[in-house]
């Protein structure tokens, strides 16, 4: 507390003194209850494809506290345009992922946010990763970072909800539960086909030089991020809001485009676009989904026409202990993200609470 502070203080009457101090000590208590951001370094990362990084960043938050036995923490997972924030609005006291409860991680995966990225100064030299090196790497943080053996559930959203599948294929003795938000074991063509006019638009702003750019192509990343707006909200969404509305959201998906950089933007579309939990099963989705020991909650948005709900309910057959609710909204992919205190948001808060009520 600073002296100008106490002097004020000194000089108040005593019940103005209490509520001074009172207010103080709330300030304090927000202040401390805010998570900090944590690196975990992992040397000599190994990626999926070959090469190796000999020191991978992985940027992380925790929220509350662990239990004595070590087995309340939940791991999630961000959507690729989002960041270890994209959960806040659900963590807390209380909230969805209760930090009364729980001890919640959330991490940015590799290529974005605070993570290891080509934004570092590699650029286009940096390893092309996968969906599994993301899962990967944040296993080494749980493991070897945190010291943690066991997870009571992993969860995220799209690109997220990915990385949980990997985890629950991969480490399975880990996880005891899955949270998968508009979920999807394998990319489709039509999303596949989205990713590569997203990129070609990046592509065709002069300023981007084959990826060697010394400017971020700005201009391209805006176009890229209008173009790829149609597609995470449905027809019916588009019918019902007005024109002025479509303008403003489609400003606001170029501009939350045109904060990444370039080749930061692309290598993480191209990782989500190569997903498929397949992969290292010879192509068999039914041995990989077979491997998912854990009761796993799939969520996916009834509208959704980005990752459809085919891949969902593919999950769904295929795991043995699934519990399927399709989110009744017309948000389309956009419903995964909706705030608590909506329809969607409610929906997705009541879902989860119930499945982490049974694992306990």
């Amino acid at each position: 507390m600073s002296n100008g502070i106490v002097n004020c203080i000194v000089q108040k009457g005593k019940g103005e003194m209490k509520t001074l101090l009172g207010l103080a000590l709330v300030v304090c208590t927000a202040v401390s209850a805010r998570a900090e951001t944590q690196i975990f370094n992992a040397y000599d990362f190994a990626f999926e494809n070959g090469p190796v990084l000999p020191e991978l960043r992985i940027a992380y938050e925790t929220h509350g506290n662990l239990d004595p036995g070590r087995d309340n923490a939940i791991l999630l997972v961000h959507g690729a345009s989002g960041d270890r924030h994209s959960f806040d609005s659900r963590i807390g006291p209380g909230k969805t992922f209760d930090t009364n409860k729980y001890f919640v991680i959330t991490v940015d995966a590799i290529g974005g946010g605070e993570s290891a990225s080509p934004r570092d100064g590699l650029g286009q030299d940096f390893p092309r990763y996968t969906i599994r090196d993301m899962m990967a790497a944040q296993h080494a943080l749980v493991t070897r970072g945190l010291e943690l053996a066991t997870l009571r559930a992993v969860g995220g959203s799209a690109m997220g909800s990915f990385v949980s599948l990997e985890w629950g294929i991969h480490h399975p003795e880990m996880v005891r539960g899955l949270i998968l938000l508009l979920p999807s074991p394998k990319t489709k063509a039509d999303f596949q086909l989205t990713v590569d006019l997203v990129t070609s638009v990046i592509a065709l702003d002069p300023e981007w030089q084959g990826g060697r750019y010394t400017h971020n192509p700005v201009e391209g990343l805006r176009l890229a991020g209008m173009l790829y707006y149609p597609c995470v909200v449905s027809a019916a969404y588009l019918d019902r809001i007005s024109a002025a509305q479509v303008a403003k959201e489609l400003e606001e998906s170029a501009r939350s485009y045109a904060r990444w950089d370039a080749n930061s933007l692309v290598f993480r579309y191209a990782a989500s676009r190569a997903h498929d939990v397949s992969a290292p099963f010879d192509g068999d989705m039914a041995a990989a989904l077979s491997q998912i020991a854990a009761p796993t909650l799939i969520l996916p948005s009834a509208s959704d026409r980005l990752l459809g709900l085919g891949g969902a309910r593919r999950i769904r057959d295929g795991v043995k202990l699934a519990s399927y609710a399709e989110i009744p909204s017309d948000l389309g992919h956009r419903a995964g993200d909706a705030a608590p205190d909506t329809t969607e948001g409610r929906f997705i808060d009541q879902q989860i609470r119930a499945f982490l009520a049974k694992i306990e």
